[in-house]
């Protein structure tokens, strides 16, 4: 990293400030229920992206195939499926649990790629799968003390396999579609899946699904804008001109943004050991990162 220079890296910084905010933003817009948070992020993201080319957008859809129209649908149903396991999860446990456990996601992208497309693991992204689920299992341990309960990093969990299986899914519309015209695509089927799910959640005391406070439609507001618009295109930006492993400096990077802005302005310090679960995890992420640098794969 030695020979990036900071002008080129301001995509990457830039991203996971954004994200970071995802979390404590969130919080704040409670008593929103999480799915109807997840529903708004993405049908905020899809409208604003939409906005940008949409005769261009029209175009690219009409002229997929039928075949990746259905990879389309099934990109943003499993989409729709991170998002809502996410945001429910972090629900239901403490936001240093949460952000901890969803830097697991750079490594749920290597074992599913190595499940569904036979592309081995290297060296490092093994040890750091080993590593990181080391401190997963750190992590949960924490439950039941504060806000953090097992069953919300199990929802957490579900969400990173289901990010695995996106990032897959979206491999195969690589050459489909450009991507300024996937991204508003893909959330728009996420925002449609989720909200056809709002109708059939169970009333829960202290949640509301609608109507929302002020407060709850400005901070879903500033979720679709902030992380979802905002950081995705930087990321978008940043994968054309810099190495993997530098773009992927966002994931541990967010996770230490949302803990220190979740202290900011939460004022939710982690517990001791949700502290040292987060700090084994990042490092197992760091093993996939410097993965990244070696070109040659090694046998599983």
């Amino acid at each position: 990293m030695s020979g990036v220079r900071l002008r080129t890296l301001w995509p990457v910084l830039v991203a996971s400030v954004a994200f970071a905010a995802s979390s404590p933003l969130a919080r704040l817009a409670r008593p929103a229920h999480p799915i109807v948070i997840a529903c708004g992020r993405v049908a905020i993201a899809a409208v604003v992206l939409a906005a940008l080319d949409p005769r261009g957008l029209l175009r690219s859809a009409l002229a997929l195939s039928s075949a990746d129209k259905l990879r389309v649908a099934l990109a943003g149903t499993l989409l729709a499926g991170h998002f809502g396991l996410f945001q429910w999860g972090l629900d239901e446990t403490s936001l240093p649990a949460a952000v901890a456990l969803v830097s697991l996601e750079p490594l749920a992208v290597v074992l599913t790629a190595w499940g569904l497309f036979g592309i081995a693991p290297r060296r490092l992204e093994g040890w750091g799968v080993l590593v990181a689920t080391a401190g997963a299992i750190v992590v949960s341990r924490g439950a039941g003390e504060g806000e953090h309960r097992l069953f919300g990093d199990v929802l957490v969990l579900g969400a990173v396999v289901l990010f695995g299986f996106y990032i897959a899914s979206a491999r195969r519309l690589k050459d489909a579609l450009p991507a300024r015209h996937y991204a508003p695509l893909v959330y728009g089927v996420a925002a449609l899946a989720l909200a056809l799910v709002l109708p059939f959640l169970p009333a829960r005391t202290g949640v509301e699904i609608w109507p929302l406070p002020p407060h709850a439609l400005v901070m879903i507001t500033l979720i679709g804008l902030v992380p979802t618009v905002v950081g995705h295109t930087l990321i978008q930006i940043a994968a054309r001109t810099l190495s993997p492993s530098i773009v992927a400096l966002v994931c541990p990077a967010e996770t230490l943004g949302s803990i220190a802005l979740g202290m900011l302005l939460l004022g939710g310090a982690p517990s001791w050991i949700e502290a040292v679960g987060a700090a084994i995890i990042l490092a197992g992420a760091a093993f996939a990162i410097a993965a990244q640098r070696s070109p040659a794969r090694q046998s599983a």
